[in-house]
């Protein structure tokens, strides 16, 4: 025997030992009563009696069970509750309704036990019934939250419809207008071309004018061709298959292009270490990759040389693709909200459609990723684009 069984039982005091058997039945936080087979009531106690609003004289021996509950409850017990405790003696959680006699209702809970005697033969049935009141309120608040989310949910599902449809049919009319506009367009530049190989302009204002309407004409064909390309990234998603992408070769192919073109004393600093290669769609990076990096020679600061770094690190949620540079920089203080919406310039000196990096957020999100903006004003600019695993 160990120590701790031989110490003394610390002293009690005898009024916790006395409880009263009948008590405890009567005043028990659940409703227990006792009826014949044929539901003829012959015990219950004080808490079921102020459940029902009957004295005990109104019911013992006067009332069945069956009468305590509703119309519906009743019906089940006849048909279910009663064969079935004859054929296995006891039901488990039955939830009913009982009725008190000035007609309002206690939802409750309800197991029985049928007793036996010597021979076998039904001898009383003894229920415990729980108030369940507080339960079925709690389930009622979760069943009208539940359908007012349904019917938000389908409220939603209508407006992203027609969302969908109106975007839909937008894309079709830019497609069609950027398309119908394009001939258009290149026959006017033909033309001009062909009026100021055969015309002479004796005004000397006259080479000025003639400037700005090539410049004008090549922004409209700019514009166009922009439009063009965002109608058609988003009309051939399926097209957008990802791929794992070297990022180190495919960059510097989309710089041989660009230096070619915009400023070949361009500086590039690539370092793909970290991230050496990114899980996307070719035609996604290919586009975000040409309108960042075209972006950043275009707005490049005067005077300065430009520099663009492009790069790669890791989150936890996955790579991260960055563009950096040393141009113009944005005002995000003025225009931090209309950074990737669509037609937005934020330097008209320069020409451009302000379509570039509206199809940039687009794509970016379309991988399942988003992008995000630091800017100072003569500094430059860095773009950081966060992708999924």
């Amino acid at each position: 025997m160990s120590a701790a069984e031989n110490e003394p039982l610390p002293e009690f005091d005898l009024r916790l030992t006395q409880e009263n058997l009948e008590e405890l039945y009567e005043q028990a936080p659940c409703g227990y009563c006792s009826c014949l087979p044929d539901g003829t009531l012959v015990k219950l106690n004080q808490t079921l009696l102020n459940w029902v609003g009957y004295s005990r004289e109104e019911l013992v021996a006067r009332r069945c069970v069956q009468e305590l509950l509703t119309i519906g409850g009743r019906l089940h017990y006849e048909t279910h509750c009663a064969p079935l405790l004859l054929l296995q003696d006891q039901v488990r959680e039955i939830s009913y309704q009982l009725r008190h006699r000035d007609g309002t209702t206690v939802p409750v809970l309800v197991n029985a036990t049928l007793v036996r005697d010597a021979n076998q033969q039904p001898l009383v049935i003894r229920f415990t019934l729980f108030d369940i009141t507080d339960r079925r309120k709690y389930e009622q608040e979760l069943l009208r939250a539940k359908a007012e989310a349904e019917e938000r949910r389908e409220q939603l599902s209508i407006k992203n419809d027609q969302l969908t449809r109106i975007n839909a049919e937008l894309d079709n009319f830019v497609y069609t207008a950027s398309h119908d506009l394009k001939q258009p367009a290149s026959n006017m530049v033909g033309l001009f071309e062909e009026l100021k190989r055969t015309v002479t302009f004796h005004d000397p204002e006259a080479a000025c004018m003639v400037t700005m309407f090539e410049d004008a004409l090549r922004q409209i064909l700019s514009t166009i061709e922009s439009m063009t390309e965002v109608i058609q990234q988003q009309r051939q998603p399926e097209q957008l298959v990802p791929e794992a992408v070297e990022l180190q070769p495919f960059t510097e192919d989309i710089l041989r292009t660009l230096q070619a073109q915009v400023n070949p004393s361009a500086v590039f600093t690539l370092d793909f270490a970290v991230v050496p290669t990114l899980r996307i769609s070719r035609t996604s990076l290919h586009s975000l990759l040409y309108n960042l990096l075209s972006n950043a020679l275009k707005y490049a600061q005067p005077g300065r040389r430009p520099h663009v770094w492009v790069s790669t690190t890791r989150e936890r949620s996955g790579p991260v693709l960055l563009v950096r540079d040393n141009g113009r920089g944005i005002d995000l203080q003025r225009h931090g909200q209309e950074v990737f919406q669509l037609f937005r310039r934020f330097h008209p000196e320069v020409a451009g459609s302000g379509m570039g990096l509206y199809l940039v957020k687009r794509l970016v999100n379309q991988a399942g990723g988003r992008v995000e903006i630091d800017s100072t004003v003569g500094e430059g600019t860095t773009f950081r684009m966060y992708f999924l695993e």
